[in-house]
């Protein structure tokens, strides 16, 4: 990751393979694209995908409910969705929270 960023991308991900095992960018390419495919695939069939000493995604249906739109007020309807959550595991967390390092963006709204 470089000095002042806080993205790591896909292409990232695939040059980090590549020089760690010896694979062609290319091929590391294809490894994570398919690593993802397969993530998609299982979350879309839903099933709770669980990597070790990593974390668990796990499919969610969120229900349709009634909210507020803030800038009229006026009450709108929000149908129902699907969404994805992660909870990290144990380790994941312990290992993040022993990292000195780059500040951590405060959460997002909403």
């Amino acid at each position: 990751m470089k000095e002042g960023k806080n993205t790591v991308t896909k292409l990232e991900i695939a040059q980090r393979l590549s020089s760690e095992l010896g694979f062609s960018v290319r091929s590391a390419s294809k490894v994570v694209d398919s690593l993802f495919k397969v993530m998609e695939e299982g979350l879309n069939a839903g099933e709770q995908i669980k990597i070790v000493r990593f974390g668990t995604f796990s499919p969610l249906l969120k229900k349709s409910r009634k909210g507020i739109n803030p800038t009229t007020g006026e009450s709108i309807h929000i149908p129902a969705r699907k969404t994805v959550s992660f909870r990290p595991s144990p380790l994941l967390k312990k290992r993040v929270n022993a990292q000195k390092g780059p500040q951590i963006l405060p959460n997002r709204p909403g």
